[in-house]
């Protein structure tokens, strides 16, 4: 029984890390169809929104590891 338990934790902690890698690229995906709309719009708004989604997702990874 103690080795069906460590299976199905095992299993946990790689769906874990599987959803959030997903999620992480969901999220960089969703990130460059935005920015390429903006640059096609106006190039200025575009860098801007850049770092703005540089600065989110560095504080996002910075809160995943503290």
């Amino acid at each position: 029984m103690s080795k069906e338990k460590g299976k199905k934790e095992w299993f946990k902690k790689l769906l874990a890390m599987f959803l959030l890698a997903l999620n992480d690229f969901l999220f960089l995906v969703g990130a460059v169809f935005i920015l390429v709309a903006t640059y096609r719009y106006s190039t200025n708004i575009g860098l801007i929104l850049t770092g703005v989604f540089f600065m989110f997702y560095s504080f996002l990874l910075s809160k995943q590891r503290g």
